[in-house]
C-alpha cells in the first residue's frame, strides 16, 4: 500500500534529522571511526550520526521498511517490508571534512517487489546542508524546491551547456582522454563533490547536466537519478541505453544525466569519441 503524505512526513523528517545532527556536531566534521563503510571507504563519525538519525525516523514511522545504507549495507527490519529505503546520510563527506559548503543528505523509497528496479523509485528526498534547499521528487508528479516547482533547463546546444563533471580517483588514461574530448565540446564545467547536489541543480535548471562515468557511483545515490527524469530530463547510461538499472548494494552507476535525451546522447557521443 502507498502512502504518499505520510511517506513524504517521514523522509522530510528523516533528513532534517540527519541535517540536525550534522549541523550540531560540525566540530567533528574530520573525526573518522576507525573503520571502513560498505565501499571500502573511510567513515566520518558524522556520516554514522547522521545515518543513524535517518534509520531511527524510518523505524519509528509504523511503515515496515528494508534500509540500504552507504555505512552500514542493507538492514532487513521486518519479516516482510513494504518498501526499501535507499539512503545517503552524508553526499559530500570529503568536502565536510574540509569545511566545504557543499553537502547533503539523499533518501529515495522503492516498494519491495522481486523485480524492483530504478524505474519503481516512488519518491525522493533531498536535503542541501548548508543552502537550506529540499528537492522532493513524487512518480509521475514532478519536482519540488522548497515547495515550488521546478524543471530541467530549456533545451541547449552541446557547445552552450554547462555540466557537472566527475572525476574523482580515477587515473585511466582512455578515461582522462574521453574527459577531455567531452570537456572541449561543453561550454564550462562545475563540480560540488556532492553528486545529489549536481543532480539536484540539473533537476532545477542551474545546470544543463551531470557527468559521471567512472562506474564508481554507489546506488545510494538513486534519489538523484529520479529528480532528474521526474523534472522532465533524461539519463542514458554508458551503453547508450536509457539509464535503469537493479538496486543491489554492489551496483555502481555510470551515466550522462540531462536536461533533454539530446543533449545526453551529444556529451555521451563526445565522450566514446563516435555517434551512438
Amino acid at each position: 500500500m502507498w502512502y504518499p503524505m505520510t511517506m513524504l512526513k517521514t523522509l522530510t523528517k528523516a533528513v532534517s534529522a540527519a541535517r540536525t545532527a550534522i549541523l550540531e556536531n560540525i566540530d567533528q566534521a574530520a573525526e573518522l571511526t576507525g573503520e571502513a563503510n560498505t565501499y571500502g571507504q573511510r567513515t566520518l563519525l558524522l556520516d554514522l550520526k547522521a545515518e543513524d538519525e535517518i534509520i531511527s525516523v524510518l523505524q519509528d514511522s509504523g511503515i515496515d521498511f528494508d534500509i540500504l545504507t552507504e555505512e552500514k549495507g542493507l538492514l532487513k527490519t521486518a519479516k516482510r517490508s513494504e518498501y526499501l529505503a535507499i539512503v545517503d546520510p552524508i553526499d559530500g563527506s570529503a568536502n565536510l571534512k574540509r569545511g566545504i559548503p557543499l553537502v547533503s543528505v539523499g533518501i529515495a523509497v522503492v516498494p519491495i517487489s522481486d523485480t524492483m528496479s530504478s524505474d519503481d523509485v516512488e519518491l525522493s528526498v533531498i536535503s542541501s546542508v548548508f543552502t537550506d534547499e529540499i528537492y522532493i521528487a513524487i512518480k509521475g508528479k514532478g519536482v519540488s524546491r522548497n515547495g515550488k516547482r521546478v524543471s530541467v533547463a530549456r533545451p541547449t546546444k552541446l557547445e552552450n551547456a554547462t555540466i557537472s563533471y566527475n572525476t574523482r580517483t580515477t587515473f585511466d588514461s582512455s578515461f582522462v582522454e574521453s574527459s577531455v574530448r567531452t570537456i572541449r565540446t561543453v561550454y564550462d564545467i562545475r563540480r560540488t563533490a556532492s553528486p545529489l547536489l549536481d543532480l539536484c541543480w540539473t533537476a532545477g535548471g542551474s545546470l544543463d547536466g551531470m557527468v559521471d562515468l567512472r562506474n564508481l557511483l554507489p546506488i545510494v545515490h538513486m534519489c538523484g537519478i529520479h529528480m532528474v527524469f521526474e523534472a522532465g530530463g533524461y539519463v542514458v547510461g554508458k551503453d547508450g541505453s536509457r539509464f535503469a538499472s537493479s538496486l543491489q548494494l554492489d551496483v555502481m552507476m555510470s551515466f550522462v544525466a540531462a536536461s533533454s535525451e539530446d543533449l545526453a546522447r551529444q556529451i555521451l557521443s563526445s565522450y566514446l569519441g563516435m555517434p551512438l
